[in-house]
């Protein structure tokens, strides 16, 4: 048995769930996943029952050495190792408050908020790696407002956002005059081209969400990278399973080798994306429509991503640092199944 079937029988065995619960807890690429659960329903490991996926008696049989899947998540952290307290209360409800306004997500730039409560994690991550208090921060795209959570705590000397959607820019822009964000710049930019020259060097800490193809994700870290200032310098970003299969992140692995970065920190699950229901049941995403079982529209938020932070150990040494020309494909390959391609925009 694969090592994915027996993650899926594995998580089965403490309680029958839906497709997309499934997929969450498994943690699993989207293809892979759809191959695994396709072959234990053939085999009839795993049976079906309406929207319920659950183990057979053959499948009891077959993993009756195995344990359940316990969750040892830790209640006070979720799992995100930091909560807010001290002089950090009242943050997530002032986040809140001006998240409320903020312009919803559209597919033509891959975008997917993460949860107000997941933000907030993201500030006090960095805070407590030193990488907040009194540090220049860039961020490359930031639909989850991380820039916001960060203005907040008062602790950046500086924050600029480059950020292709004008309105989230202009709504970050009104953001920080409301709320009086000292040393608050934000940039429209599109990430085929190169930084502005006067960015590039000034900064002590990059956070980015990049698309996940491969061509994707080396242009948003290199065009980061060109922004830092060198050795010490470090860098954050969250890159998912659902649609980056290991071979994807050892592929990226190599290219954070070759920037001269070293991985520092890899949370699992660090951050819980809301998603709109209907959108993914009705419009085509692969995920829904690959599926080896006809899926009902999700219910529970079963995209997630990990946090990775990195730091340079010498120079940096961006792997890309000239316009590209790409069109849909820096955002969309065969194996992005929560990501829409050109004709179903």
């Amino acid at each position: 048995m694969i090592r994915s079937e027996r993650t899926i029988l594995r998580s089965l065995m403490k309680s029958a769930k839906s497709y997309w619960r499934l997929l969450r807890d498994s943690e699993i690429d989207g293809p892979a996943f759809s191959d695994a659960l396709g072959s234990l329903l053939t085999q009839g490991l795993v049976g079906e029952r309406g929207e319920i996926l659950y183990i057979t008696d053959q499948g009891q049989l077959t993993i009756h050495d195995l344990m359940a899947q316990q969750d040892v998540t830790c209640p006070t952290c979720m799992g995100h190792t930091v909560f807010a307290q001290g002089p950090f209360q009242g943050l997530l409800e002032e986040f809140i408050t001006i998240g409320r306004e903020r312009p919803g997500s559209i597919s033509e730039y891959d975008q997917g908020a993460i949860l107000p409560e997941n933000t907030i994690s993201r500030a006090l991550y960095m805070y407590q790696r030193s990488d907040l208090d009194r540090q220049k921060l860039f961020f490359l795209g930031d639909d989850d407002l991380t820039s916001v959570a960060c203005a907040l705590t008062k602790l950046p000397a500086e924050i600029t956002v480059l950020e292709i959607d004008r309105r989230l820019n202009d709504f970050l822009r009104q953001t920080a005059v409301t709320h009086g964000f000292a040393n608050f710049t934000v940039l429209d930019y599109d990430a085929r081209d190169p930084i502005p020259q006067e960015l590039q060097g000034q900064f002590d800490v990059f956070f980015t969400d990049p698309v996940e193809t491969l061509q994707g994700i080396t242009l948003f870290l290199s065009r980061c990278t060109s922004a830092l200032k060198g050795e010490g310098s470090a860098g954050y970003f969250g890159f998912t399973r659902i649609e980056c299969p290991l071979k994807k992140w050892q592929a990226v692995e190599s290219r954070l080798l070759e920037m001269n970065f070293a991985i520092t920190d890899v949370i699992r699950n660090y951050h819980e994306y809301y998603l709109e229901p209907l959108g993914i049941a009705e419009r085509g995403y692969r995920i829904s429509t690959n599926a080896p079982i006809d899926v009902c529209t999700p219910y529970v938020n079963f995209f997630s991503s990990n946090l990775v932070r990195i730091e340079l150990v010498g120079p940096p040494k961006p792997t890309i640092q000239e316009p590209v020309t790409w069109g849909r494909d820096l955002y969309y390959d065969e194996e992005m199944w929560v990501t829409l391609p050109d004709e179903l925009l």
